[in-house]
């Protein structure tokens, strides 16, 4: 039976999973990722990665998801948002140097897109959109069956979709980013600001608003409020049938689903808004996904 290793690149962790075309799970794999990596880390701790895969099971070809921006065609990444020190980095190239497989190469949010397609029971919807809510905001659009790349990938970047103009100022380096609000570095940048503390992830966060914190709460109202206008932009200008959140966050979709929703309701044009179906990935895709880029 031909199997693939999927590898999705995140701002906290490297994911590696090895899988067949039916989705069936053979070996899952994580390390932490370094926020700091250079080009050079960054291309040995997916090589390690990939050599402990090896070491456990056999597959046929390797597919990756990473942060952008990016070029699929000379499999380098630009730069990343949470991933700061990363430069023109030869991806493909320096992992061609460990393997001898097929490689293939792709945006992390296009690939968690692709996993939710093929393996989320949305093989039937025509227009599926799915967001990535993790350390970035991150998105996917399928379109009859097909991943949407935009130029060398980089077609869907929405956390990048301005919502409040000379906002806060966003690792990518823009002010007023939706990633500035709703994702974790942007919750915990913004409770930074207001309190002067720091937290660890976003589940110290949204503890805090299980427990009643106002300030957590505040920032959270405020970064739903953000969302829902990055969504509006992106119906409005895809009609998707269906809207998937995949993610860390998502996780915690009790906290502010509704009040999302509802916001979108209004927000949205009533012949678009009527016709949306809104659900939670089972589980974060971007390694499956990655792994599908190899069918």
């Amino acid at each position: 039976m031909t199997k693939y290793l999927g590898i999705d690149v995140g701002g906290g962790s490297i994911r590696g999973s090895v899988i067949d075309e039916q989705g069936n799970l053979y070996l899952d794999l994580s390390v932490k990722t370094n926020p700091e990596s250079s080009n050079e880390e960054l291309i040995d701790s997916i090589g390690k990665l990939i050599d402990q895969a090896e070491e456990k099971e056999t597959f046929d070809a390797i597919g990756i998801g990473t942060p952008g921006p990016i070029n699929i065609d000379e499999g380098i990444i630009y730069a990343s948002a949470n991933l700061k020190n990363l430069k023109n980095t030869p991806l493909i190239q320096g992992l061609k140097s460990k393997t001898n497989l097929p490689i293939h190469f792709n945006n992390d949010s296009n690939c968690a897109s692709l996993g939710e397609y093929y393996f989320g029971d949305n093989s039937r919807v025509e227009r599926l959109f799915v967001f990535t809510l993790g350390t970035g905001l991150g998105g996917g659009f399928i379109y009859q069956g097909k991943l949407y790349n935009g130029l060398q990938g980089n077609g869907m970047e929405v956390g990048h979709i301005t919502v409040i103009p000379k906002g806060a100022k966003c690792g990518c380096g823009q002010l007023g980013c939706a990633e500035s609000y709703f994702s974790t570095s942007g919750f915990l940048a913004r409770y930074k600001d207001k309190t002067n503390k720091t937290l660890s992830d976003a589940k110290a966060f949204f503890d805090l608003i299980r427990a009643g914190d106002e300030d957590c709460k505040e920032i959270l109202e405020l970064g739903v409020e953000a969302f829902s206008d990055c969504i509006r932009s992106v119906v409005h200008l895809l009609n998707p049938q269906k809207i998937v959140f995949l993610g860390g966050i998502s996780q915690s979709y009790d906290l502010f689903g509704k009040s999302l929703e509802e916001k979108l309701g209004q927000k949205i044009f009533p012949v678009l808004a009527q016709t949306i179906n809104y659900s939670v990935g089972k589980k974060l895709a971007g390694s499956f996904g990655a792994a599908s880029l190899c069918f």
